[in-house]
């Protein structure tokens, strides 16, 4: 039986190894935490219990089908549940807005602020959607193996528009719908979560909002944990062994493919296949040899980082009711802040942030009469902050919060605090530049420039995860873990596969 092993158990370790494990393989994931998850962990403390990074259910579609491969059925494994509304926006020196999930009422709330912006925004939804059906089928779930890829009828027949959005910074775009700041922020935020800034990121990302107003934002009741305790739970029914607490020294070749790994306790395991589900700048220019580095530090040197962060999981006694399940916290210097981030590099003050409150949704990530409140701050890349300024970091946060959202007695309800920052995402994850979520979404790192997920050197060495196609968030690495699978079966073509089949030998995979 053909041997792999998979270092990193995120979620897209996770979801390779269960694909794989079903198509026959034997599977091992090494993991050098105590946990599975990766970025998508948890933080009990105090009672509550917090989602330690992604906290967006987006692409409903995407975890459908991925569960589907596995003859599971999404709607049984998650408690899901659409936000009503799906977020709430605070600016510095104007009132907050509600966004819904409801194009129709959406477009009024825009029409309110600007005269011909409801109007502007269902079309602006629209081919977001257009956009993003056309990602769905044909780029997304696509290894980019054959130029034939592109030589679709409804991609030619779209392809100057696509050309246009993707040569246009997405605040060009959005400018051509919409003036007013506030809306313009509204459809430009997605882009963070990008890894990048609106100023930069190319048009094609306006599928993002189709997403929000369109599909809808969903919850999985318990956290978005859930999702790796049910793929977790797959995983081991499907038979592949886990390894915790096992961090990997390097990754062993012979002849130029892969002959297995030796772990940092000295352990040498052999493996017919290799998948790295961990940071790939760690794992080029730390886990291999420079021989056989396909991406070595020149190539990272000319590669964008995304964001760090820091992370504020605080524990609040009483209720806040005028905060939302997602809310968005945006300062007026809207393009200064991205300025300081990615181009001066320097801490943003005030900052514009991300805050959810899972407990509006969910009674059991609190203890009874308390909220359970995640704070985001996006920070520069590479950035190094010691512990007093960490903490001193937060304190400034929390203030600027506390007043953007009129809670004025906020800091003094918190009864549980817990922080974690750049050198946390070094230590903890190899985060290349520390970044909180992987290589920026610009354009020559986006779809097919994306850094591929097959070494160019070594036989069958593979990447999966937010580093490498298609890219950041819990749906891309779902889709990253079934482009591993297509490249092991031969499958060039785009699309999703219907059905995950007992692999056999192709001339990719012959060992």
């Amino acid at each position: 039986m053909t041997k792999v092993i998979i270092i990193g158990a995120g979620i897209g370790g996770i979801a390779t190894a269960n694909l794989l494990a079903k198509a026959g393989y034997s599977v091992s994931v090494y993991e050098k935490n105590s946990d599975v998850g990766g970025r998508a962990g948890i933080l009990t403390v105090d009672d509550f219990r917090f989602d330690t990074g992604p906290s967006w259910y987006l692409m409903p579609e995407v975890f459908e089908h991925y569960f589907s491969l596995l003859d599971k059925d999404v709607t049984k494994e998650l408690d899901l549940v659409r936000l009503s509304p799906a977020y709430k926006v605070f600016f510095e020196t104007k009132p907050p807005l509600t966004i819904l999930s409801d194009i129709e009422q959406d477009a009024a709330t825009f029409e309110m602020i600007e005269a011909g912006a409801g109007a502007a925004l269902q079309r602006y939804v629209k081919d977001g959607e257009m956009v993003y059906r056309l990602s769905l089928k044909h780029f997304l779930y696509s290894n980019f193996s054959s130029p034939f890829d592109f030589l679709k009828r409804d991609i030619i027949t779209r392809s100057l528009t696509l050309l246009r959005r993707a040569f246009t910074p997405i605040d060009a775009y959005v400018s051509n719908f919409v003036r007013d700041q506030r809306l313009k922020q509204i459809l430009e935020y997605p882009m963070v979560f990008l890894g990048t800034s609106p100023f930069e990121a190319p048009a094609i990302y306006s599928l993002m909002s189709a997403l929000d107003f369109k599909e809808g934002v969903f919850y999985p009741k318990g956290g978005m944990y859930t999702i790796i305790e049910r793929l977790y739970a797959a995983s081991r029914d499907l038979g592949v062994t886990y390894y915790l607490n096992s961090p990997v020294e390097s990754i062993n070749t012979k002849n130029r493919a892969v002959t297995g790994i030796t772990l940092q306790n000295g352990q040498t395991v052999a493996a017919d296949i290799v998948i790295s589900n961990a940071d790939l700048h760690h794992t080029e220019t730390s886990l291999l040899s420079v021989e056989d580095q396909s991406y070595p530090a020149t190539y990272w040197d000319k590669q964008k980082a995304g964001p760090s962060a820091l992370l504020l999981y605080l524990g609040v006694k009483g209720t806040l009711p005028n905060l939302e399940h997602h809310n968005l916290i945006f300062v007026d210097e809207w393009k200064k802040n991205f300025t300081d981030i990615y181009t001066d590099k320097i801490t943003p003050t005030p900052a514009s942030m991300y805050v959810c409150k899972p407990s509006t949704s969910d009674s059991t990530v609190a203890p009874e009469g308390h909220e359970n409140i995640f704070i985001l701050v996006p920070l520069p890349p590479d950035a190094s902050i010691e512990v007093s300024a960490i903490e001193h970091l937060a304190d400034m946060y929390i203030e600027q919060f506390s007043r953007m959202t009129g809670i004025a007695d906020f800091s003094e309800r918190i009864v549980s605090r817990h922080l974690f920052g750049p050198d946390d995402f070094r230590t903890k994850f190899h985060a290349w530049q520390a970044t909180a979520l992987g290589p920026s979404h610009i354009l020559k790192q986006s779809a097919l420039f994306r850094t591929p997920n097959k070494s160019r050197k070594i036989t069958n060495l593979y990447y999966v995860g937010g580093s490498t196609t298609p890219g950041i968030g819990l749906p891309m690495c779902l889709i990253g873990a079934e482009l591993i699978y297509k490249r092991l079966a031969g499958d060039k073509k785009g699309g999703p596969v219907h059905m995950v089949e007992r692999l056999v030998p192709t001339k990719e995979n012959t060992l």
